[in-house]
């Protein structure tokens, strides 16, 4: 008996003391469950209130096979619950694994249903938690706006992914014990784990009006001219605020799963492209605010212009002689363009650019934007050619955004403001952090900008093929026809038709930037690009309740 006792006494000092804490670990995963309560992440909103992007809550459900010992009764109550197969659920059900998902989308309602069923004892070991999932109500509306959240919840591409962070919130965690059977919560000693944090919502600066006509007018005028492609952005001058950026094809973002990734990513902040002679309004105003040219100059255009040892024609191999400045851009002529490069001088031209935001980062909240490429005098990649070709355009690679932003600082009055898309942040507690205009730096003189306004308001009702007219208002803008650069040289055949242009002149509310893919019916930026800038521009005008200009200047 002694030896029996003392055996005894060596093996519970075993148990106890040498295997204390493998046992007690043991122990702890067989009856304690760990359960992520999941953070809802934060909506997204249209200026207006039209809702984006939001959660939508369905259940994760799992199940504990070793505790389970009548797998096929179990399965015929679940499937209806669960929307699945009996035969699917026995062989999960059935498993040798400690614990298998059954699924991860239950309806909203099956949570009551299984609560119910486990109550009345027909199922055990099964775990079941809501888990949201985002979905977006507008398909494809802003869809290169929004981006997307992942399976994983995390967001890719647009305002998903760059207000990701304020968006998802923080997961918790629930901790609790379960009974022998492993299907009942009790409610022993233990740390409840910690909460979850929702995530902020976020308010754009988009209007959903002025967003559906951008993305109709585009998806119009891309199918009427056969083009591959095509964007449009709505920028407020004064304030920087986007009030609607459009790209055409758009994915629906609910499809992301089963969408090409590369779908996603936004062409009017990530892909670069040569704007052509829209860029002739800032030739125009660096010339004009570095005193190099005035206003009433008169300067001769022989029809080429040799620079850097390459001759630079215009576009219809045309010369026409002695022309001013209304006259030059209304033909859209890269000979004088090219000249006022020169006598604006290269180092002077090059840190205009700059000021104007080429070359750089304009800082926008959206994912994936690029800076552009920009060749300087020095830095080993320039020429002098590049003085007279860069001056309409070519041989420089701009965003959609910096062309439409530069545009905007001769709009509002000189100034390069940051462009931004979130209106505000509104916080879980009810907080909401308000986002501010943003002047950058102050790019021209007021009266350089009223100057070139003039001039580009002029020059648009003389050039007999443009198509952006706009009754009862006074536009202000400038035609593009680029051509795409293509190893060797440029693609002989596509082009990028574009019209660049701010409405009312004499008090700018809108600048739209319009462009268009390879076009196939017509290559010219004043037959592709200009009617639809018009046709935007009027229904905003409409919309908005803007008066004409003739009814505005009595008011005044």
């Amino acid at each position: 008996m002694v030896a029996a006792a003392l055996v005894i006494t060596v093996r519970l000092g075993y148990w106890q003391m040498v295997r204390h804490d493998d046992l007690n670990k043991l122990a702890l995963n067989l009856r304690e469950r760990t359960i992520t309560d999941y953070a809802r992440r934060g909506d997204i909103l249209t200026g207006d209130g039209v809702l984006l992007a939001t959660d939508i809550y369905s259940y994760e459900v799992a199940a504990h096979p070793k505790l389970i010992d009548n797998p096929k009764e179990q399965a015929q109550v679940l499937a209806p619950v669960l929307n699945l197969s009996e035969a699917e659920l026995v062989q999960k059900l059935s498993s040798q694994e400690s614990t298998v998902m059954l699924t991860l989308n239950a309806p909203v309602n099956a949570g009551k249903e299984l609560t119910a069923l486990r109550n009345a004892g027909k199922i055990g070991a099964i775990d079941f938690i809501a888990k949201p999932n985002r979905r977006y109500p507008g398909s494809s509306l802003a869809a290169h706006v929004i981006g997307f959240a992942s399976a994983s919840r995390e967001g890719a591409y647009g305002v998903e992914q760059y207000y990701d962070e304020i968006l998802r919130g923080r997961d918790g965690q629930i901790r609790a014990e379960a009974d022998a059977i492993g299907d009942e919560t009790l409610p022993f000693d233990l740390p409840q784990g910690s909460p979850a944090f929702d995530g902020s919502s976020i308010v754009l600066t988009l209007n959903s009006a002025i967003q559906n006509i951008a993305e109709r007018e585009l998806a119009r005028g891309v199918q009427e001219f056969n083009a591959k492609s095509g964007q449009i952005l709505i920028l407020e001058p004064r304030t920087g605020k986007i009030l609607a950026l459009a790209s055409f094809p758009a994915p629906d973002v609910n499809a992301f799963a089963t969408t090409k990734i590369d779908a996603y990513a936004d062409p009017v902040v990530s892909l670069p492209y040569e704007p052509g002679s829209v860029f002739k309004a800032i030739t125009l105003a660096t010339g004009l605010d570095s005193g190099k040219i005035s206003r009433g100059v008169v300067l001769n255009d022989p029809g080429a212009v040799i620079i850097g040892g390459r001759t630079i024609y215009n576009s219809d191999r045309r010369g026409y002689g002695n022309v001013d400045l209304v006259t030059a851009m209304a033909k859209s002529l890269n000979v004088i363009a090219s000249k006022i490069a020169l006598a604006t001088g290269a180092k002077t031209f090059y840190q205009y650019l700059h000021d104007f935001g080429f070359g750089s980062l304009s800082n926008v909240d959206l994912a994936g934007e690029i800076p552009g490429t920009v060749k300087n005098p020095g830095d080993g990649i320039w020429y002098e050619s590049d003085l007279g070709t860069n001056s309409f355009g070519q041989g420089i690679a701009t965003t959609p955004l910096q062309m439409a932003n530069a545009l905007a600082v001769i709009a509002n009055g000189g100034n390069l403001m940051r462009p931004y898309i979130v209106d505000r942040i509104i916080h879980p507690d009810g907080s909401v952090e308000v986002r501010s205009p943003r002047v950058l730096r102050r790019v021209l003189k007021p009266e350089t900008a009223n100057a070139v306004t003039d001039i580009l308001s002029k020059s648009i009702l003389t050039e007999s093929t443009n198509k952006a007219n706009l009754p009862g208002y006074k536009i202000t803008g400038k035609t593009g026809t680029a051509q795409i650069p293509v190893p060797g040289g440029y693609d002989p055949k596509w082009t990028i038709a574009s019209f660049g242009g701010y409405f009312p002149a004499d008090n700018p509310q809108y600048v739209i930037l319009v462009k268009i893919d390879r076009p196939q019916k017509s290559p010219w930026g004043s037959q592709v690009a200009s009617p639809i800038f018009a046709a935007v521009a009027q229904q905003i005008a409409q919309l908005t309740g803007l008066p004409p200009d003739d009814v505005r200047n009595k008011i005044k």
